[in-house]
């Protein structure tokens, strides 16, 4: 499969993530500190039960606040500073009395048949999460809400959990088992998930960190072997942003029929296996959803107008990835694929800029503008900052903005720094 039609699958799968959900806004004053949530998936009805605790602030007293809830639907609200809740559409609103210092915690109980958001796979019991964060769990969907997060998942015994942050311990409940997450430090809400199910598991260690291999349709050599570079894909992401992988262990699994980063494992649809034991080379969706654990997941676009910001980093590392492992021909090959996808949306007078000015309903060729155009204008930074000075200044944005949240005037002022360079035209010309 030639490397554009390969990464057409990664963006053809998000369809419309992100841009629906992510309409709460942090800075409408609400900002979540943490959330600890319980959640029960039923596999022979396809629902869930569960709650969340959320501990959040307002910038001002406030006699409201509003969440984001999918199609859940809320059964009960516990909470000190609580008047009571109303819900419509995919909101909840929350009524609040008077709290001195803007601080409450509250608790929702929830059910649910998700309909998107999160994927039971038909005669098994497996599940995985997928893009829409609030069809799981009530959040702030706010790409600029950073928090952390406690799950606990209560599954079957024959089955096993993988999720966000690391795991803190098992408990057995009747037939079922408890596995415990605990992420210590803040992401979006959208960058939380878990899978559950019954695989074959491969475990390496690479500097202290477990990486882990998933899946029910390829043995333990076959995972050796479509995981083979991702120790080598760490080191070189390291490498260049200064900055360690921040969990204990990072985990892949092979699943459905989908791509997704979430915080510290990335779920492939499981036929892409098929694909990288047939080339070994083709492993541009396994760098790109690793490159999303910094750029992405740990500096988040502020709003989705500048989520090039995620994208086309993902994107442009992943083929930096391969110019280091294996090679400028196979990094050229694919700056020239992302060209010839741009150019093709420009020969359509479809062209953009990188800042949308709104990111609702985006057509393909807007998803494509950002990954594609948004990676292939990375490369023209890099030819004309020169080799040094760009990664120098990469190096310099991301240990400047590393779990923050950033537009894309940011970016343009971390490279400008570091570089001692305006960029100003080429941002003109390129980006804005």
């Amino acid at each position: 499969m030639k490397l554009k039609k390969l990464l057409l699958l990664l963006f053809l799968s998000y369809l419309h993530s992100f841009h629906i959900e992510a309409q709460s806004l942090k800075s409408s004053g609400l900002d979540v500190l943490e959330y600890h949530v319980h959640l029960e998936p039923f596999f022979s009805k396809n629902t869930i039960e569960g709650s969340v605790s959320i501990k959040f602030k307002t910038s001002t007293q406030t006699e409201k606040v509003v969440f984001d809830s999918g199609e859940l639907t809320v059964t009960k609200l516990e909470g000190k500073h609580t008047k009571g809740f109303t819900q419509k559409g995919k909101k909840t609103t929350i009524s609040l009395f008077p709290n001195e210092n803007n601080i409450y915690e509250i608790k929702l109980h929830y059910n649910g048949s998700p309909k998107k958001g999160l994927v039971f796979l038909d005669n098994s019991q497996k599940l995985y999460t997928v893009y829409f964060t609030s069809e799981w769990m009530i959040c702030n969907a706010a790409p600029d809400d950073r928090a952390t997060i406690k799950l606990d998942l209560l599954v079957p015994k024959e089955t096993i959990s993988v999720a966000s942050g690391n795991l803190k311990g098992t408990n057995k409940i009747g037939d079922k088992i408890k596995y415990s997450w605990h992420q210590n430090y803040e992401t979006p809400a959208y960058t939380y998930g878990f899978t559950v199910g019954s695989f074959n598991t491969l475990e390496k260690e690479y500097n202290g960190i477990a990486l882990k291999y998933y899946s029910a349709d390829y043995s333990k050599e076959e995972l050796k072997q479509i995981f083979q570079y991702t120790e080598n894909m760490m080191k070189f992401f390291e490498e260049k942003t200064g900055i360690t992988f921040p969990q204990k262990a990072y985990s892949q699994i092979l699943i459905g029929n989908h791509y997704q980063e979430m915080s510290g494992f990335a779920i492939l649809r499981k036929s892409y296996g098929k694909l990288v034991l047939k080339d070994s080379t083709e492993t541009n969706l396994i760098s790109h959803e690793l490159a999303h654990q910094w750029w992405g997941n740990m500096i988040t676009c502020k709003n989705w107008k500048h989520f090039w910001l995620n994208e086309g980093f993902a994107t442009f590392m992943s083929a930096a990835y391969n110019e280091y492992k294996f090679g400028t021909v196979k990094y050229q090959a694919d700056i020239n694929s992302y060209k010839r996808v741009y150019e093709k949306i420009k020969s359509k007078g479809r062209d953009k800029p990188l800042v949308f000015k709104r990111w609702l309903n985006p057509s393909g060729d807007d998803r494509n503008i950002v990954y594609f155009k948004g990676a292939y204008v990375l490369h023209l930074l890099r030819k004309e900052l020169g080799e040094e000075a760009f990664w120098s200044a990469i190096k310099y944005y991301t240990q400047t903005y590393y779990g923050k949240s950033v537009t894309t005037k940011d970016f343009q002022l971390a490279m400008e720094k570091s570089s001692g360079r305006s960029l100003e035209n080429f941002f003109k010309k390129w980006i804005y």
